[in-house]
């Protein structure tokens, strides 16, 4: 098992972030919103962009990048205690090695830390992997959303889940 960092990707990790960003909406489509096109025709500038915005936290294996997530904390008042998270992702060949873990224990600190009482995720019905990771760390399912998502012209339904903190 590796050692793992976390923390808040930068303009810099564009390049990674974009690869591994591809390889998730092309391997894994049930977990990603994006298509693989619209992934793809994100250039190396849009993937700055969005990085500078701050959502988007990363787990290293040293120095690679090789899982992230979005962090989205809400801003208005009423809602001011809950984040979402997702997409979630780490690269197959660091399944089952602590990446994974490593990533969500810092989402959950970092969420912790700024007061948040809440995380919440959807994760489609049939994302039977993402499901037992989520439920592992204590996630509950709250609701489903039917036809939440059209994954080439098919309904797709997701799972709502939360995290008390």
């Amino acid at each position: 098992m590796s050692d793992f960092t976390y923390k808040t990707l930068a303009p810099t990790h564009a390049a990674a972030w974009q690869g591994l960003r591809l390889e998730g909406a092309r391997n894994f489509p049930m977990g990603f919103l994006v298509t693989v096109e619209e992934t793809a025709s994100a250039d190396l500038d849009r993937c700055r962009a969005i990085l500078k915005a701050g959502a988007i936290r990363g787990v290293f294996a040293g120095e690679t990048l090789v899982g992230f997530c979005g962090y989205r904390p809400n801003s208005l008042e009423r809602i001011r205690h809950r984040a979402e998270i997702g997409p979630f992702f780490v690269t197959a060949t660091y399944h089952g090695t602590g990446a994974a873990d490593a990533l969500m224990k810092g989402v959950i600190s970092e969420a912790k830390s700024a007061g948040l009482a809440q995380l919440e995720l959807f994760v489609d019905t049939k994302n039977h992997r993402a499901i037992a990771f989520y439920e592992k760390r204590g996630f509950r399912r709250a609701a489903t959303h039917y036809d939440g998502v059209r994954i080439d012209g098919q309904s797709r339904d997701d799972h709502f889940y939360t995290l008390r903190l």
